[in-house]
C-alpha cells in the first residue's frame, strides 16, 4: 500500500480511537459540542461502531489486498460523503461550528482517499506491467 494511504489511515485510526473514548466516556460532552444534543444512548452506538470501522481498517493495513483495499476505500467514500453531507445540511439550518467542521473534515477525507485510490491504482497497473515485461 502507498505511504500516502498509510498515512491517511493512521490519522482517521487515531482519530476514531479519540473519539470512540470520548463518545463511550464522555458522551455528554460530545452531544453538548454538536449540533445534535446529548444522547447517551446514540453516543455509545456511534462509539461501537467506530470500534467495529477500526477493526475492518486495522485489518486493510495488516495483510494488503488490491480487493479488499479498494471494497474499503468505497465503503470509507461513499460514508464520507454521507456523513458530511448530514452535517452540511445541519450546518446550514442551524449554524453550528462543529457541523460545518464535520462537513469539511469528511469531504476532505473523501478527497484523500479518492487520491490514494488512484495512486495505489497506479503502483497496482505499474507492477502488473512489470510483471508481464
Amino acid at each position: 500500500m502507498n505511504k500516502f494511504l498509510r498515512i491517511m489511515f493512521v490519522l482517521v485510526l487515531v482519530a476514531m480511537m479519540g473519539a470512540t473514548i470520548l463518545q463511550l466516556f464522555f458522551p455528554a460532552y460530545m452531544g453538548r459540542q454538536s449540533g445534535y444534543g446529548v444522547s447517551y444512548g446514540w453516543q455509545r452506538e456511534i462509539a461501537f461502531w467506530d470500534i467495529s470501522v477500526i477493526l475492518v481498517l486495522l485489518a486493510v493495513n495488516i495483510k494488503y489486498d488490491w480487493f479488499y483495499l479498494r471494497v474499503v476505500l468505497l465503503a470509507l467514500i461513499l460514508g464520507g460523503i454521507g456523513i458530511g453531507s448530514n452535517h452540511l445540511l445541519h450546518f446550514l439550518q442551524s449554524h453550528s461550528l462543529i457541523n460545518g467542521l464535520g462537513a469539511a473534515e469528511n469531504y476532505l477525507l473523501v478527497v484523500g482517499w479518492l487520491s490514494g485510490w488512484f495512486i495505489e491504482k497506479r503502483k497496482h497497473r505499474m507492477e502488473k506491467l512489470s510483471q508481464s515485461a
